[in-house]
């Protein structure tokens, strides 16, 4: 059998946590289905995790995450920072961290950092809009990381239809992320 594997870190967007299938798994069915070759999906993503977390669970799963041997990965992170008001100083060093634990596994730079979608009308506590302002500094982060480490940095676009609660993507909206990360990684091949 001819496969290429897709590493997918994040927290409860990430994983699905108001659809059936996540973005991953929609990213990698639209990948089997445009390159003629099966996609091993690992999505390592649970809820609640904020960026440090996730880089620490990455630690504890090394050797597990390395074996799978990933052709390219992708992180989304940063909503439950925003949560815990965590400062955009202290974002940066636990962003790089994990960064850099993803690339020691992918062994390339084949790494698509996705921007953190802005909150949507519908948000719930402890959410607020007023968070996006938060949210366009996390970004920014993001940004330049993916620059200076020769990654690319993804915006998904979707609207307020793609979200259940102004925060995790419903049915749809993870079908709309995993397209257009697809494409993303379909770019990263391309160049």
């Amino acid at each position: 059998m001819n496969w290429e594997t897709l590493l997918c870190a994040g927290d409860s967007i990430t994983i699905g946590a108001r659809s059936y299938l996540s973005y991953p798994e929609y990213c990698g069915a639209q990948l089997s289905k445009e390159t003629r070759k099966h996609w091993n999906v690992v999505n390592h993503a649970m809820p609640a995790l904020k960026t440090i977390d996730l880089a620490r669970s990455i630690d504890r799963n090394f050797s597990a995450l390395k074996s799978i041997r990933p052709d390219v990965a992708s992180i989304l992170i940063g909503t439950n920072d925003l949560k815990s008001d965590i400062s955009t100083e202290i974002f940066t060093v636990a962003y790089r961290l994990l960064v850099l634990k993803i690339r020691l596994i992918v062994g390339n730079s084949n790494i698509i950092l996705i921007e953190i979608p802005k909150l949507k009308n519908g948000v719930m506590f402890p959410y607020r809009i007023d968070m996006n302002r938060k949210i366009l500094e996390y970004n920014a982060v993001i940004r330049e990381i993916a620059e200076s480490e020769g990654m690319i940095a993804a915006q998904i676009a979707c609207g307020d239809e793609c979200f259940f609660d102004g925060v995790h993507l419903n049915e749809s909206g993870s079908e709309i992320f995993g397209k257009q990360l697809a494409d993303r990684i379909l770019t990263l091949r391309t160049g």
